[in-house]
């Protein structure tokens, strides 16, 4: 049963192929029949044009060349029939065939002229251009009327005078102005190996440069032209001399330039040119030139102006009050020193001695009253050796830097021991040690001498507005007087143990009374002029176990 329905499939399968198979068929017969109606008439067209142009002279050319076939069988047999007759007759008979092939087939010997003539023209022309443009053409260069050489093109004329310019390294301007380039060109047949290449040409400008410029090596101080030279080895020369000069004999010393020095080794002005000598001394030429400097510890007004060559008088015109002594450190002094156009910055090491200061150690004893001072150990300096790098310009110290400092022989310190112990007030025990009795005033009108012939055998204090100023007692003690006495005026005389005694005088008032115990620095009286006396003063006396001494080395 399965059987019989596959049977029944494959011939509805069949059918149904066949009939799509018939269809397709009547399908393209259709489209080829309309397609033919439509191509007939462009085909009618395109083979009466085909007729009009080419077709009928194709046919022509072909029906000629059947004739040439012909003609040349016939030719040949005639060749042929002459050879058997001699050499001579196969010449005559050979020009009698050509002049009739050619009588004969004009047409087409003209036709064939008229196509190969302009391919011929085409032909010579491609092999002209082709020539030509195998040459390799140049420019014959010429500057000033002299052939300079054969370049490539204008570039490399216009590259060699960039490097021109390049090379003038002074006022490039003013030289181009100066350098007028006229250049002439013209064309020449030439070839890559003989060119001028512009290195070439710019030497050949500058040799014909009529003495405008020159090659030279130039010196600049701070940006600034001094002069060229020919020789570079000849400058570098100058240039290490003036630094191992400033050296002198100190071979650890460094040298340099303080200005910015710079050598250019170009095309300058010949104007700009000098010799070696002139070069050298224009640069060791020298000048007066202000300079500053920083007083140091230990410095004199004659040690600065030696140091620099100067006199005294020179340093105090240049800062007023110097020579007077008027000196402190950090002080900025004005200098005036000899400096040459190139200024040397030299680099020391220096090694001195100095003297180390002691210090002084107080000890205290609170056994001894506060006025006991005494020196347990003196003291005494020490010695070191410094090292320091040391920096001048044009021999000017500008800075010094401490490197290193050794103590050689160190410092002994000063002991000194004091009391602590307070005295009661009024006790009026001496110190042993005196001040000066006038604190307000400090002129010594008459010292300890001899005065319109007899000794003088007191100090004379005295001063603006002397009259009324306070007399203290100089050291403390007891008043063993106080009142007026003959030529000393009103006067105190004050007891201070140990044989010291002391006297003041010309008191204006007297503050004290016999018998008061005073302190040190404790007003006794007022400054006046009673008695013998001239002016308003202190007559100041001391006496050591009752003779009068000099007052001056006692008192503080």
């Amino acid at each position: 049963m399965s059987q019989k329905k596959g049977t029944a499939r494959l011939v509805r399968l069949s059918r149904m192929l066949y009939l799509v198979g018939i269809q397709s068929m009547r399908i393209l017969k259709r489209w080829k029949r309309r397609t033919a109606r439509f191509l007939r008439p462009v085909g009618r067209f395109l083979s009466r044009v085909w007729q009009a142009t080419g077709g009928r002279w194709i046919g022509k050319l072909r029906k000629e060349l059947r004739s040439v076939r012909e003609g040349f069988s016939i030719a040949r047999k005639r060749l042929k029939s002459a050879k058997e007759k001699g050499a001579l007759p196969v010449v005559k008979e050979s020009f009698s065939v050509a002049g009739k092939g050619v009588i004969r087939h004009r047409n087409i010997w003209c036709t064939f002229l008229n196509i190969a003539a302009p391919v011929a023209a085409v032909c010579v022309l491609l092999a002209t251009v082709r020539y030509w443009n195998s040459l390799e053409f140049g420019l014959n260069l010429t500057y000033n009327g002299e052939m300079i050489g054969t370049i490539e093109n204008e570039k490399v004329f216009e590259q060699a005078t960039e490097m021109v310019s390049q090379r003038m390294v002074h006022d490039a301007s003013e030289q181009n102005e100066s350098m007028a380039l006229t250049p002439v060109f013209s064309l020449t047949v030439s070839d890559s190996e003989s060119y001028t290449v512009a290195d070439a040409v710019c030497n050949k400008i500058i040799e014909q440069s009529n003495g405008i410029i020159e090659e030279a090596t130039g010196l600049y101080i701070d940006g600034e032209l001094i002069g060229a030279v020919k020789s570079s080895a000849d400058l570098s020369h100058i240039l290490e001399g003036i630094l191992d000069e400033a050296k002198g004999d100190d071979e650890d010393a460094t040298a340099v330039f303080a200005q910015t020095v710079d050598s250019v080794t170009g095309l300058f002005p010949t104007s700009t040119v000098i010799s070696s000598q002139e070069m050298e001394s224009e640069l060791t030429a020298t000048s007066q030139k202000a300079v500053t400097y920083v007083v140091q510890e230990g410095d004199t007004a004659i040690d600065i102006a030696q140091k620099n060559n100067m006199s005294l008088e020179e340093l105090d015109s240049l800062n007023a009050g110097v020579a007077d002594g008027m000196l402190h450190i950090g002080d900025v002094l004005t200098l005036q020193t000899a400096v040459s156009r190139l200024e040397v910055q030299i680099v020391k090491t220096e090694t001195y001695q100095e003297a180390l200061p002691y210090k002084t150690i107080t000890q205290t004893d609170d056994s001894q009253y506060t006025d006991y001072s005494e020196v347990i150990t003196e003291g005494s300096k020490g010695v070191q050796e410094c090292v320091d790098r040391v920096t001048y310009v044009n021999g000017v110290e500008i800075s010094r830097e401490n490197v290193s400092t050794t103590v050689l022989t160190p410092a002994v310190d000063r002991v000194v021991v004091t009391g602590t112990k307070e005295r009661p007030k009024n006790s009026g025990i001496g110190t042993g040690n005196f001040i000066w009795p006038c604190p307000s005033l400090h002129v010594i009108t008459t010292y300890y001498e001899y005065r319109w012939g007899s000794f003088h055998a007191a100090l004379d204090i005295s001063g603006g507005s002397a009259y009324g100023k306070p007399i203290v007692a100089s050291d403390s003690g007891t008043v063993t007087a106080a009142g007026y006495s003959g030529s000393y005026g009103y006067r105190v005389i004050i007891n201070h143990g140990n044989g010291m005694q002391t006297l003041y005088a010309h008191c204006s008032e007297l503050l004290v009374s016999v018998g008061q115990k005073v302190n040190q620095g404790e007003t006794i009286a007022l400054v006046g002029s009673t008695g013998n006396s001239t002016g308003a003063h202190c007559h100041f006396e001391i006496y050591v176990n009752g003779s009068r001494v000099d007052p001056l080395p006692y008192v503080t």
